[in-house]
């Protein structure tokens, strides 16, 4: 992409612009360069019309010149628009190449822990809920039990704000019953599986 062609697009779109119109008469912090270009506190001002923003982001992000890891330092110092830092993000977060470049800050995760096999049916069991849902008869969720041997599933109906006491009686009533108690439970840790009734 041409440098020159960049800026002439936005002169064209500048007298469209509704920002640059009302604030250029008023407020100090606007000029005009020797090219008929906007400036906002010395940069260039680019209008939302069209897809300019994309266009700056190209030039100055994916040229072979600017290279990636400028982090658009470029359009920083350069241009100015109203949501230029959120769409700074944005961009970024869409270069792949800036994705696997940045340098991971959390801690490392953690390996991988293969789930026992089970040796019988209803000995090892998945438990977790499906929640807001459209209400039927009273319940908008689904407490859901699969049996990780045979796959078998128990849909149990239930409310959004069951406690663990709720949670024990519903677990005796089709599960424990009915195959007794499993000896390993996969949950996603919610306050109702960690709670003293597991």
């Amino acid at each position: 992409m041409d440098l020159d062609t960049l800026h002439q697009d936005i002169l064209l779109a500048l007298p469209s612009d509704p920002i640059a119109t009302k604030h250029i008469s008023t407020d100090g912090r606007w000029s005009t360069d020797p090219n008929g270009l906007l400036l906002l506190d010395n940069r260039i001002y680019v209008p939302s019309a069209g897809n300019l923003c994309i266009c700056v982001f190209q030039y100055n992000h994916d040229h072979i010149l600017a290279g990636h890891f400028k982090k658009l330092e470029l359009v920083y110092r350069g241009y100015s628009w109203p949501s230029l830092h959120a769409d700074v993000q944005q961009f970024c977060k869409s270069c792949v190449t800036c994705i696997r470049s940045k340098p991971q800050c959390h801690k490392p995760y953690g390996s991988l822990k293969q789930l026992p096999i089970p040796e019988r049916p209803w000995n090892s069991i998945s438990i977790d809920f499906i929640e807001k849902l459209p209400s039927s008869s009273g319940c908008d969720t689904i407490l859901v039990i699969v049996d990780r041997l045979t796959k078998q599933a128990i849909f149990i109906p239930a409310h959004d704000t069951i406690t663990s006491t709720d949670l024990a009686c519903l677990f005796v009533l089709h599960v424990f019953s009915k195959h007794s108690i499993p000896s390993h439970v996969t949950s996603d840790k919610g306050s109702e599986f960690v709670s003293n009734f597991f």
